[in-house]
């Protein structure tokens, strides 16, 4: 190795979380587009929840070349866009109610009161997605 080599590897934070099991999932996810990464924190947070707020919760580090790629994906699944191509829902024939339009995002709904409805009273679990249209801005929900 030549003295003047440079080899230090420079990881930037891309997403942090409140718990180590999402930034495994959002770990997994890079890692199967071909993105390594680590996470941090991570220890110290299962250990002691109530300091994830004092350390900013579990973070998710990637290498600084892949940061812009990275952060891109963590947008897309965060925010959940939905297109006419996507092909792993129903959502081809979806469409905005009011200008037509195939380009929408989506959020999950969730809360503690369907979940604990759920388990004590065996309500079948209902997901409510927010939908939002990229175009018009128009917002509803829907129920599955």
């Amino acid at each position: 190795m030549d003295a003047g080599e440079d080899n230090n590897i420079v990881l930037v934070t891309v997403a942090t979380f409140p718990e180590a099991i999402e930034a495994h999932i959002y770990r997994n996810r890079l890692e199967a587009e071909g993105i390594p990464s680590v996470i941090a924190d991570e220890n110290i947070i299962s250990n002691q929840p109530w300091h994830s707020i004092a350390y900013g919760g579990v973070k998710l580090r990637v290498r600084a070349q892949d940061q812009e790629k990275a952060s891109a994906l963590i947008n897309e699944i965060r925010h959940g866009l939905i297109t006419a191509t996507d092909e792993s829902e129903d959502y081809e024939a979806l469409t905005c109610p009011v200008c037509n339009s195939h380009n929408l995002k989506q959020k999950q709904i969730t809360g503690i009161w369907p979940l604990i409805k759920s388990i004590l009273f065996l309500y079948p679990m209902r997901t409510r997605i927010k939908l939002t249209c990229l175009n018009c801005g128009y917002r509803w929900r829907l129920e599955k």
